[in-house]
């Protein structure tokens, strides 16, 4: 008796709970994001943790488009004119599990450039500091209702600095948020 209970509020809890419905379409996001670097020498400095904004495209087959804007420091530290952003193209494939409402997902993503938002204001912004970012990311998605979803992601980003960093530096991100769908 115990046992036939258990498996039929199991499959009553997988029945309310659904599969994650909303993970196709236009999505924003926003994440406070953990940095970790791999330093390679005393001259270069691990970044500060921070928070990224972003926005993604899902398509029906589970590929997702998008791009990701983080910048290091508090959101109330902010400056427009002097605090830097860095700006990634990224694309994911979401993993559909059935009947349940969490969405994991992998992909890659790629530098468009480290800019402030005077810069991005004017017609022609240009790279700050000639840095490539490229690397890949790891998450899971869990649906909390129609529109809310919690995200939780690990981000490897390779840095080539080209006059800044005078080297290569790994930097481990993890990120953690919420997408409206």
């Amino acid at each position: 008796m115990k046992k036939r209970m258990a498996l039929l509020v199991a499959a009553a809890l997988a029945a309310h709970a659904g599969s994650a419905q909303a993970q196709s379409g236009f999505a924003l996001k926003g994440h406070y994001l953990f940095n970790a670097s791999d330093v390679k020498n005393e001259e270069q400095t691990p970044a500060a943790d921070g928070f990224s904004v972003g926005a993604e495209y899902v398509l029906p087959l589970g590929v997702g488009i998008g791009v990701t804007a983080y910048t290091t420091g508090k959101v109330t530290e902010f400056d427009r004119e002097s605090t830097s952003f860095g700006v990634l193209g990224e694309a994911n494939y979401f993993i559909d599990l059935p009947l349940l409402p969490i969405t994991p997902y992998v992909g890659v993503h790629g530098g468009l450039g480290q800019y402030t938002v005077d810069e991005v204001q004017n017609a022609d912004p240009e790279f700050k500091d000639e840095r490539t970012q490229l690397g890949f990311q790891v998450g899971a998605r869990m649906q909390l209702g129609q529109m809310l979803g919690l995200d939780a992601q690990y981000r490897r980003v390779s840095e080539f600095g080209a006059s800044t960093q005078g080297g290569e530096l790994e930097r481990n991100q993890i990120l953690v948020g919420i997408t409206l769908f």
